[in-house]
């Protein structure tokens, strides 16, 4: 039996669609970046601060810390706090003596 072109037609039809569908839902679930963040997740480098050791942990040298060790964020941890649990890959800690200066700098 010989299908005629509208019948061929209707064929392709049920094939495409379906397969469109699934196109979208698979470009859907792609994970992207949120937006205004670059592509490349920051990771601290903490070398990066070893620098500013033994300076008074002010605004600007806080932040003269972060930008060196490429990191996202700072956690300032003083004497006598809990030890800071590793896991972000993107913050600097900064550790202050007593007198508020800084001892060393990790990531995490």
């Amino acid at each position: 039996m010989a299908l005629s072109g509208s019948q061929r037609e209707g064929d392709w039809t049920r094939l495409v669609v379906p397969v469109a569908v699934l196109v979208a839902s698979v470009a859907a679930c792609s994970v992207m970046p949120p937006a205004g963040a670059s592509a490349r997740t920051a990771v601290c480098q903490p070398h990066g601060a070893d620098a500013l050791v033994g300076r008074a942990a002010s605004a600007p040298i806080v932040e003269q810390a972060r930008m060196a060790s490429r990191s996202q964020a700072v956690r300032l941890v003083m004497p006598g706090e809990a030890e800071p649990q590793v896991g972000q890959i993107d913050r600097l800690t900064l550790f202050l003596d007593e007198g508020g200066l800084i001892t060393r700098a990790t990531c995490g």
